[in-house]
């Protein structure tokens, strides 16, 4: 009996995908496909089974944090390990990315519930604490500043190298190293700006999500949230081209 359970919710995982891929309305209408198969996850979640409970969750999971825009898409933070700037941008990104749908489902979960319904108020306290945990586990991770020291580290090491007796220039391009090096230095700076930046974006989300009133809820113009804009956080891109930001070459 759980196995059949534990299959109909990974079925129901994957009928939402196939769903968000073939359906073409309005944004409102393919949300409320999403909306039923996360509310018979929710119903799965209160199984006395444990095993079926915690599939239902993870499964839940997946599609509350699934963009429609990129529906085969899963942001995970621990799907994407750091060790260049381009992986640590891209990390950075994929955390908020993932927040903003969150909230923005969030969002039309409580339009298109009926907050006197039971089972639609237990779903929406569930995406709540699916919210504000992940953000908890996004706020938590310091692989931002070890990749970040790792970075600043190997541009010093560079630096030295350049400076040293040993390099040797290519030819017409004595200071075109450096000037790279100080071109990475500055997307480290602005990395760290963009990353506080997103930091506050994340407390406040968390702050307005936690202090939401699921069952009583007014919606203020085009958002559910009061005094907080659910606008599209910070984001950090890389200006130019990737080859000022490569080293010419020179021997050891």
């Amino acid at each position: 009996m759980k196995k059949i359970q534990l299959a109909a919710i990974l079925a129901l995982a994957m009928a939402a995908t196939s769903a968000l891929h073939a359906y073409s309305g309005n944004e409102r209408s393919e949300f409320a496909n999403k909306f039923m198969v996360m509310k018979k996850l929710a119903a799965s979640c209160r199984s006395t089974s444990e095993n079926t409970s915690v599939a239902a969750l993870n499964a839940m999971r997946e599609v509350f944090f699934r963009s429609n825009d990129n529906p085969g898409l899963i942001y995970s933070s621990d799907q994407i390990m750091p060790d260049s700037f381009q992986s640590l941008c891209d990390k950075m990104n994929s955390d908020v990315d993932k927040i903003y749908t969150g909230v923005r489902n969030l969002e039309n979960s409580l339009k298109v519930s009926d907050p006197y319904d039971i089972s639609d108020k237990y779903l929406n306290e569930i995406l709540r604490f699916l919210l504000v945990s992940e953000i908890t586990l996004i706020l938590n991770d310091q692989q931002f500043f070890v990749t970040r020291d790792k970075i600043m580290n190997d541009i010093q090491q560079s630096r030295q190298f350049v400076l040293s007796a040993m390099y040797i220039p290519p030819t017409g391009a004595e200071n075109s190293d450096l000037l790279t090096l100080d071109r990475l230095s500055n997307l480290l700076d602005l990395a760290g700006y963009i990353y506080n930046e997103q930091v506050q974006w994340l407390m406040n989300c968390s702050f307005s999500v936690q202090n939401l009133a699921v069952s009583s809820y007014s919606i203020a113009g085009d958002s559910v949230f009061k005094g907080f804009a659910t606008n599209r956080p910070p984001r950090l891109y890389i200006p130019g081209s990737p080859e000022e930001y490569s080293l010419s070459g020179g021997s050891r």
